[in-house]
């Protein structure tokens, strides 16, 4: 008798118990007043220094996306590579031991993640907008393979135009099929050297911390590679001429762990989106911008900035996709060049 009382005790205990449990999942789900929403601690990493605009950027963001949540959402920006360097974090962000990145797109997982940096892609800051938001072949595209790596990308942040930094002037620089005397640099990227080569030049894959004395004891004669505030920057002693070739447009992204994202309130999801987005939206404008100021003050330092006509670049976009585009087509594969050039077409 005593054991039959003992077991309908723990019957009624354990009755009790999921009973209790069962109610504090109903409050959660029906969102009670008493009930608090689920809070999220975000670190977001960035190789910018913390004086540059895209930490601003971010920094805004941040703001906004608090405010919005009433502080459920709370973000921490680690910039100048605080978390490791580009190739790093993008890792850290695929396995989700790091949440968020405004970083350089490494290729290292899918070579075709270079696409971003197929020449003239993009011709002019018009074209931005129809390439780099969504909807483009290119955006869809770029999103899918992120995708397969469990990154979900909020947005292309565009910083300006590359063109080349000189010691001398080079001879008919506007006529890709003269070849010039002049040994230019490029990074240990296919699609540089190859299109560095198309244009004309000759190539050197100096390390990037040997260029600027290799620029000015005349080891290369110029450099391809950077924006014209990246050359005022850091080459403004070693080059006296930009030429603005506009062959790539340097870009950055957005990204957030796709399943940290997916496990957000949809509302959350919206929110992040929609900031990153609108930021990458304005970046657009503010190539413009930031191109043109820099090359004043390249001018101002004493830096000749070449005049190029939209006719000029326009023929040399032409003799590059009807050249070096073909060559990618073993990269990129087919179906890519061809979704690539409707984005521009």
């Amino acid at each position: 008798m005593k054991k039959l009382i003992a077991i309908l005790c723990i019957f009624v205990m354990i009755i009790s118990l999921i009973g209790c449990s069962g109610g504090e999942k109903a409050a959660k789900s029906d969102g009670g007043e008493n009930t608090k929403a689920e809070k999220f601690k975000l670190r977001i990493a960035s190789h910018y220094p913390e004086e540059h605009i895209a930490v601003k950027i971010l920094k805004n963001v941040k703001e906004k996306i608090e405010t919005e949540t009433n502080g459920n959402i709370e973000i921490r920006i680690y910039p100048g590579g605080q978390l490791g360097d580009y190739t790093q974090v993008y890792e850290e962000v695929m396995r989700g031991t790091i949440d968020m990145a405004h970083i350089a797109i490494p290729s290292q997982y899918d070579e075709k993640i270079e696409m971003n940096f197929i020449p003239y892609l993009i011709e002019d800051y018009e074209q931005l907008e129809k390439v780099f938001a969504p909807g483009s072949y290119f955006y869809n595209k770029y999103e899918e393979i992120h995708k397969n790596q469990g990154v979900q990308l909020l947005g292309i942040y565009a910083e300006g135009f590359i063109g080349f930094g000189t010691k001398d002037l080079p001879k008919d620089l506007a006529d890709p099929l003269v070849k010039k005397d002049a040994l230019i640099r490029v990074p240990p990227i296919d699609v540089y050297k190859l299109v560095t080569e198309d244009m004309g030049y000759r190539t050197t894959t100096i390390p990037y911390a040997d260029l600027y004395s290799a620029l000015q004891t005349g080891v290369a004669d110029g450099w391809i590679g950077g924006t014209p505030l990246l050359n005022y920057l850091q080459f403004r002693d070693a080059i006296n001429y930009f030429i603005p070739y506009n062959v790539f447009m340097e870009n950055t992204g957005y990204f957030i762990n796709e399943e940290l994202l997916n496990s957000m309130p949809e509302e959350y999801q919206k929110l992040i989106k929609d900031t990153f987005m609108e930021e990458a939206k304005n970046s657009y404008k503010l190539a413009k911008k930031n191109d043109e100021e820099a090359m004043a003050k390249l001018k101002e330092y004493g830096v000749e900035i070449v005049e190029m006509s939209n006719e000029e670049r326009k023929s040399i976009a032409k003799h590059v996709r009807e050249t070096t585009w073909p060559k990618l087509q073993k990269k990129f594969g087919e179906e890519i060049m061809e979704g690539l050039l409707g984005d521009i077409q």
